[in-house]
């Protein structure tokens, strides 16, 4: 069996090249990401205050996040691509499968030649990832620094079991991904090395079918299930959605194919050219499969995560203007909120100020950032706040309020205990108000002013949020605010923390997406080349026919323009899936169905894939039409 699978592997490298090249960029990613994770150690952080450790801690966690999130795509991506090159390869040597049944080999004996394949490409490819992991590190690091993600004191300690444990991965990977294909060859019927090609029906075995429906099924059950739940939840399940509708789809794909590209091309069925482009299509669908599906992963993937996070992002900004009743902001300090309530025209002054303080609430759970201290008063004459238990006027003495997260199952119930930390002094506290949960970090606790010493108030930055009473002109308060400090409107305001929050998941998505898009669209690349490659005496036979070689290659690129149109569309079905969740869920927690497309994105992705199908397909088109037809038509494939 392994002499075999060397044979196997040896004969048809063209069709392994472009896998192996996957895994060998999956192994290196990974790799990379694992290295750069394991270097986000905290240093020691005595000596430092609470606030300072916390944020030191912060920075390093969100480095080893940010890098296994990005390892878990490309592990994801990897396997997805070589179950679809082996299940490609399958199709396209069942003949010489089904020749191996009729010589005696048993199906378990199929199966052992084709693992040992797999085996072979994901060594292969691990040996050639491996010396590509200091590259991926470079190129990671940079991306990371220009997101400004690298905090000071990172040092890259570069352990030697990253690469081992990605190079186990990438042979895994292999192995997993042939297990579908390997299954589906041993049940290739022997006598079929006697007969013709199979129709093109037969590539959707039940167990495909099967396969396809549950995603799809899941897929369905995320959706509905986002309408439950606040957008935070929705977010995970819109990367859920994704996922599943991307495989789900990939897995259908020699189904939906054909009437989605027919569809497609009616503009072009006109012509002899086209009609044979879809004909090729039909009769090629598992071929057709295979080059959609990593464009449907490559659509999924980016636009439901951008999509996913700039709904986030409008969420905050439309949840916020929705909770917000005042007219003007005053950036100052705390020694001028007195004045500023005392101004003409304004009905309401609330001071909000972000202090160095620590809350220990119950649980264990300790807060040192998100915590306001507010006027509880003035607050609740700005504020449109619906507390789940307890009143903003129960905020006297010794008390604080506190935001529940049923999204992460932290709730409290009024009268528990906590403690505020100011400087070196602890005061025991109760919850007087539980808070609904919001989509902001910010204002997740609120701690009254008398709590916090009237001079470190005084000398600390504060946000005084103003309403202007009836009959008054916000122009003339706003100039008399002017003294004594920077004044905004509050929906400038509230835009400008919004372009902040969406700078910061610019640069998040731009860490995640870039090398898993560019993973991807090599993947598109590598699909193109290997149905290209397999298809000489196809080509010659229509040349033979009466087609010119330039014809052929016309043909060719019409077709592959068509299977990119459907898997662009197919993708975009699974990302109108997944923001019409989180516009649901978004809904249901801010009173507005909030859907945020990335247009520029989309179109540059739509762009990009066509102009890859344009010049890929008929590039490998006049490789393999070279020299003479008869030649060709009569080699071997």
């Amino acid at each position: 069996m392994i002499g075999l699978s060397l044979r196997g592997f040896r004969d048809r490298w063209p069709l392994f090249a472009g896998a192996v090249l996957t895994v060998a960029v999956g192994v290196a990613l990974i790799a990379s990401a694992a290295a750069i994770a394991a270097s986000a150690t905290p240093p020691d952080t005595a000596g430092l205050t609470p606030h300072e450790a916390a944020a030191v801690r912060d920075a390093f966690d969100g480095v080893a996040t940010v890098m296994i999130i990005s390892a878990i795509l490309a592990g994801f991506l990897t396997v997805f691509i070589v179950a679809t090159t082996f299940s490609f390869t399958v199709a396209e040597r069942r003949r010489d499968l089904a020749l191996l049944r009729l010589l005696g080999a048993g199906r378990l004996q199929v199966r052992l030649v084709l693992t040992g394949e797999a085996v072979l490409l994901g060594t292969a490819g691990a040996a050639l990832g491996l010396p590509l992991t200091d590259p991926a590190v470079r190129t990671q690091l940079w991306l990371l620094r220009r997101a400004e993600f690298v905090p000071d004191g990172f040092v890259l300690t570069r352990p030697s079991w990253a690469g081992w444990v990605a190079a186990g991965i990438g042979i895994g990977v292999a192995v997993f991904g042939v297990a579908a294909a390997s299954r589906r060859a041993a049940r290739i019927p022997p006598l079929e090395a006697v007969r013709g090609a199979p129709a093109a029906a037969s590539v959707m075995t039940a167990g495909r079918w099967a396969g396809g429906l549950a995603m799809l099924a899941l897929t369905v059950v995320q959706i509905v299930a986002a309408s439950f739940v606040g957008v935070i939840v929705a977010l995970a399940l819109g990367l859920g959605v994704a996922i599943t509708g991307a495989v789900a789809f990939g897995l259908l794909g020699p189904a939906l194919l054909p009437p989605v590209s027919l569809l497609l091309g009616l503009p072009v069925r006109a012509t002899t050219l086209g009609r044979l482009a879809q004909a090729n299509i039909r009769d090629g669908v598992q071929r057709s499969a295979s080059t959609a599906a990593p464009v449907i992963v490559l659509v999924a993937m980016v636009l439901s995560l951008t999509g996913a996070v700039n709904a986030t992002t409008s969420a905050v900004t439309a949840e916020q203007r929705e909770g917000t009743d005042a007219d003007l902001v005053v950036a100052t300090t705390g020694e001028h909120v007195a004045v500023l309530a005392r101004l003409p025209g304004v009905a309401a002054a609330s001071p909000e100020q972000v202090l160095p303080l620590t809350v220990d609430l119950p649980g264990a759970d300790r807060r040192l950032d998100g915590i306001a201290v507010i006027d509880p008063d003035a607050y609740g004459r700005v504020h449109r706040v619906r507390p789940v238990a307890g009143e903003l006027d129960d905020l006297t003495g010794p008390a604080i309020a506190v935001m529940e997260q049923p999204t992460d199952g932290v709730r409290y119930t009024v009268g528990e205990r906590a403690t505020v930390t100011v400087g070196d002094t602890a005061v025991d506290v109760r919850i007087a108000v539980v808070l609904p949960e919001r989509l902001s970090g910010q204002q997740q606790v609120l701690v009254p002013r008398d709590l916090v010493p009237a001079d470190e108030l005084a000398a600390a930055p504060a946000d005084v949020l103003l309403r202007i009473a009836p009959g008054h002109d916000p122009a003339t308060v706003a100039r008399a605010a002017a003294a004594y400090g920077d004044v905004t409107d509050v929906d400038a305001w509230i835009a400008a923390a919004a372009r902040d929050q969406q700078r910061t998941n610019t640069t998040t998505l731009a860490v995640l997406l870039v090398l898993a898009a560019l993973y991807t669209v090599m993947a598109v690349v590598n699909a193109m080349v290997i149905a290209g490659t397999g298809r000489r005496r196809e080509h010659a036979v229509a040349r033979l026919s009466g087609l010119t070689r330039a014809q052929v290659v016309a043909t060719t690129a019409v077709e592959a323009l068509l299977v990119a149109a459907t898997g662009l569309v197919l993708g975009a079905l699974v990302v109108t899936a997944a923001l019409a969740g989180i516009a649901v869920a978004a809904r249901r927690s801010v009173g507005t169905a909030i859907v945020e497309v990335p247009w520029t994105l989309a179109a540059a992705t739509v762009a990009g894939t066509l102009l890859l199908a344009a010049v890929v397909a008929p590039a490998v088109s006049l490789l393999v039409t070279r020299g003479r037809p008869v030649v060709l038509a009569a080699a071997r494939e």
